[in-house]
């Protein structure tokens, strides 16, 4: 395969294989994308499944080769390779100086990917959440579930974002015991794959909302669906009942009206973005889970 511009080192034909052998990538878009890039070294715009490929190798063929990138990876498969049967929580003898190593690595991580997000491709609210759910993950690693020590209680969402962490972390032990027995061409590998992605979306809608919620606002005391795609039609019709009945109402104090109005309206917008940038998160996720 001729080697030229970022998919160099002969990169791409065992990236196809994973994503092939996965299920997650049609054959016909695997052969297309290599056939083209033969003759062109590029990957043609025409034909779903060849968009598909083209979507894939544009957000994570550059980061192959990127430090900052490679770090972050490298500090996630750590988290990888601490089994939740590893932890024991009614122990106390926690390394605190692991932990804060670890920590440390991540925020250093998130940091040098946020000053190049622009050069590499990532847009800086995917690293964002992947930071934050990396941070999550290392919390319920280590210590469990814990009651948060706040003067006020989260609101009802950071709760079941949280509960969602381990559920991740489960899918994630599960693809890698996969991975490890050899059955990563099987159907099981791909249903505990499409598990484990279900879940991170779930979780980014929902520590998004939990990271908007304000405690004086009307959403904060909403339970949320667990299911990615039930959130966005809850959230319409949490909006329309409660604007219909400030409405309704009559209420005087229009700065109160369009302050929540205004609430409502940025948590739409936060829910959008997330939604909007799940295709691309999805590829960083098969780099960081399958590569």
């Amino acid at each position: 395969m001729k080697s030229n511009g970022r998919f160099q080192n002969g990169l791409i034909p065992p990236a196809l294989g994973i994503l092939f052998a996965a299920g997650l990538l049609p054959a016909d878009a695997a052969a297309a994308s290599d056939q083209n890039s033969d003759q062109t070294g590029t990957v043609d715009d025409s034909g779903s499944n060849v968009a598909l490929s083209r979507s894939i190798f544009t957000r994570t063929s550059v980061l192959w080769s990127n430090p900052q990138w490679q770090e972050f990876k490298r500090i996630w498969k750590k988290l990888d390779s601490i089994s939740q049967a590893d932890v024991d929580y009614s122990s106390s003898r926690l390394d605190y100086e692991e932990i804060d190593k670890i920590r440390i690595e991540l925020d250093n991580g998130y940091v040098e990917l946020m000053s190049i997000s622009g050069e590499i491709g990532i847009d800086s609210l995917d690293i964002h959440l992947l930071h934050r759910l990396a941070t999550d993950r290392l919390t319920s690693l280590f210590y469990g579930s814990i009651m948060p020590l706040t003067r006020m209680a989260p609101p009802p969402v950071s709760d079941q974002a949280d509960y969602l962490v381990p559920q991740i972390e489960a899918r994630i032990d599960t693809v890698t015991r996969l991975r490890a027995e050899g059955l990563i061409s099987s159907e099981e590998m791909v249903t505990a794959f499409s598990n484990l992605r279900s879940h991170i979306d779930t979780y980014f809608l929902l520590e998004t909302i939990s990271y908007g919620t304000r405690y004086s606002g009307v959403l904060w005391s909403v339970r949320w669906p667990l299911e990615a795609d039930l959130i966005q039609p809850h959230f319409d019709s949490i909006r329309t009942a409660v604007l219909d009945s400030l409405q309704d109402s009559g209420v005087e104090n229009e700065e109160r009206y369009n302050e929540i109005f205004v609430e409502l309206e940025n948590m739409e917008k936060s829910i959008s973005d997330v939604q909007d940038r799940l295709p691309a998160l999805h590829d960083l996720l098969l780099d960081l889970e399958l590569f």
